[in-house]
């Protein structure tokens, strides 16, 4: 089970599946990723996840021949070959520029590296949901916040510290102001609506942030992209952060403070029913 892999148009024992040194993606870290959710072999948002990997090879330069038929395709047929059909799974689909032999500028009319990697959803995700997040505060952010580039060194570094400190996840900051988590968006509350940093931050436009976002203009909950601070995440009545493996988590603590009475609040509890409604529509074919 989830022991194959899809490099470069073959379907391949994931132990078996080379890349050469050679390759931008390995050299300098030249490429980009998309990771996303499947339920019962379903991939939620996927089209979303389609345009901002294409929109971002095209701002980068990494020309990606294959269209969306093509990719929907093989990520359907590697989730079927790894016994993924039912229950959930997560997929990470990479792109890099490819095999270059030249210097740091990009050689032309290089063939870009495709490879997609399934398995089953870590089941700490679920707990996550239920029982919440502690973060701390991390005094750096993303490399190229804009894109899902595979610079990814500050996220891993700032990983390594949370772990020190036995918590889930790290904030970016610059200076007081707040930007995102090492994996994930962030919303804070004061109980009557939401607020999330702005793209213009600097932080990266996740996928589940945007659905959140419209799912709170349905539901009437007043919802604003502005720059917050390290006080108000922790005055804040309640807070979440989000991406497309964990869905919507309750943040209940950052370091050693509370966030209210450490609890998931009645917000994020009602944006978590109409996250989980909004996955049953989309699924829907």
């Amino acid at each position: 089970m989830d022991d194959m892999v899809f490099l470069n148009g073959r379907f391949l024992p994931r132990d078996k599946a080379v890349v050469s040194i050679f390759d931008r993606g390995f050299i300098y870290g030249d490429g980009l990723f998309e990771t996303m959710r499947s339920y019962n072999g379903m991939i939620f948002a996927l089209d979303l996840h389609l345009k901002r990997l294409v929109d971002s090879a095209r701002l980068i330069g990494i020309p990606i021949g294959q269209n969306r038929k093509y990719l929907t395709h093989h990520l359907d047929k590697l989730l079927e070959i790894n016994d993924l059909t039912s229950g959930n799974a997560y997929i990470k689909l990479i792109v890099t520029r490819g095999v270059d032999y030249g210097r740091l500028l990009p050689s032309g009319s290089l063939k870009p590296t495709l490879l997609i990697i399934t398995k089953p959803i870590d089941t700490k995700m679920e707990l996550y949901q239920q029982k919440g997040i502690g973060a701390i505060f991390l005094s750096n952010k993303r490399s190229l916040p804009y894109i899902k580039s595979l610079n990814l060194l500050p996220a891993i570094v700032g990983l390594m510290e949370v772990k020190k400190m036995k918590m889930q996840e790290g904030i970016f900051t610059d200076g007081d102001k707040i930007l995102e988590g090492a994996v994930t968006n962030i919303f804070v509350s004061d109980g009557k609506g939401i607020k999330t940093p702005p793209i213009k931050d600097g932080i990266l436009p996740g996928i589940t942030r945007r659905i959140v976002i419209d799912m709170a203009k349905r539901l009437s909950i007043k919802i604003t992209e502005t720059s917050l601070t390290k006080n108000e995440l922790l005055r804040s009545k309640e807070a979440f952060l989000t991406n497309s493996i964990i869905g919507i988590a309750p943040l209940l603590r950052i370091e050693d403070k509370l966030i209210d009475n450490g609890k998931p609040g009645a917000l994020t509890k009602r944006l978590q029913q109409a996250y989980k409604d909004t996955i049953l529509k989309g699924l829907i074919p």
